[in-house]
């Protein structure tokens, strides 16, 4: 919208700008926003795009941590199965692979970027007395590397230095 905008504008400027002296410096001048003004879209686009696949890893993880606590409810210990979660989401997609780790009064929940200009996510879900808590955590850097597990630190749950905590 704003593109059209600056292209009509651009049009009806250059009816009057020919009748100008300074028409070649004009005209100039517009070949040379153009293409910062399409690239400046272009990442705009790209940088949409990626969140948005993000995205998915981010909920998917998610919906892991909370079904990983309704297992524990009604199972008293968690699964290692994605099927076992009964949320019906493949195990592999074009963007992210997911899978799940079982450790000591604790379960991970991976989602593993298939295409290095992702993120990829780690969930996991801790015993602490006789509740449940949960950590979702982001790698850094875009990356197709499984990231390492969050960990309890006396009832405080931390991502790995790697890792950045995911606001919700």
């Amino acid at each position: 919208m704003l593109f059209n905008r600056l292209i009509k504008h651009s049009f009806l400027e250059k009816s009057r700008v020919f009748t100008s002296k300074n028409w070649q410096i004009e005209v100039i001048l517009t070949a040379l926003t153009l293409p910062v003004l399409f690239s400046t879209v272009s990442e705009a686009q790209v940088s949409q795009t990626v969140k948005a696949k993000e995205s998915e890893g981010k909920q998917y993880v998610s919906s892991m941590n909370k079904a990983q606590q309704a297992y524990y409810a009604e199972n008293t210990g968690f699964t290692s199965s994605v099927a076992n979660l009964g949320l019906g989401i493949k195990t592999e997609t074009a963007n992210y692979k997911y899978s799940i780790s079982t450790g000591n009064k604790a379960v991970f929940n991976y989602g593993v970027s298939q295409q290095g200009n992702l993120k990829s996510f780690v969930g996991g879900v801790f015993l602490i007395g006789t509740t449940t808590q949960t950590i979702l955590c982001q790698t850094n850097a875009a990356n197709k590397t499984k990231p390492a597990n969050p960990t309890n630190k006396n009832g405080t749950l931390v991502c790995d230095a790697n890792t950045t905590p995911v606001v919700r």
